[in-house]
């Protein structure tokens, strides 16, 4: 019974150690993955950014949009001055190194007063 039991220790803990170490590996493998990919990522970035390809970026004409103080919402079916600033910064954050102009916000009431709640519902936050 004493040498089964040795035999069952060590097996064991034999398995624990090539877990263990493949873990390691597994970590090595994902951090050298990463700054491989990080570094191709900033060399990449570094070479869209030389002033040579700066200077051939064709400047954006765009105008800033004027945002009025008040916060009610228009009663005529205007989209209010904040939320089409909204709506810029937001074309901006995706579009910032490409020259753009947003030229018209309109409403969107294709769908159903249900639709729109369940959109509203499942898209709140925690």
């Amino acid at each position: 019974m004493g040498e089964n039991m040795t035999q069952a220790l060590i097996m064991l803990l034999g398995g624990f150690i090539v877990v263990f170490c493949v873990l390691i590996l597994l970590i090595i493998i994902v951090k050298l993955y990463s700054k491989i990919v990080s570094s191709v990522q900033n060399a990449a970035d570094n070479k869209k950014a030389t002033p040579q390809a700066q200077e051939d970026a064709p400047v954006s004409t765009a105008q800033p949009v004027t945002v009025s103080a008040s916060s009610e919402p228009a009663d005529d079916g205007e989209i209010p001055g904040e939320i089409i600033a909204v709506i810029a910064a937001a074309v901006d954050a995706v579009y910032g190194s490409q020259p753009h102009r947003v030229r018209s916000v309109k409403r969107s009431h294709s769908r159903s007063a249900w639709g729109r709640a369940g959109v509203a519902e499942n898209t709140k936050p925690f």
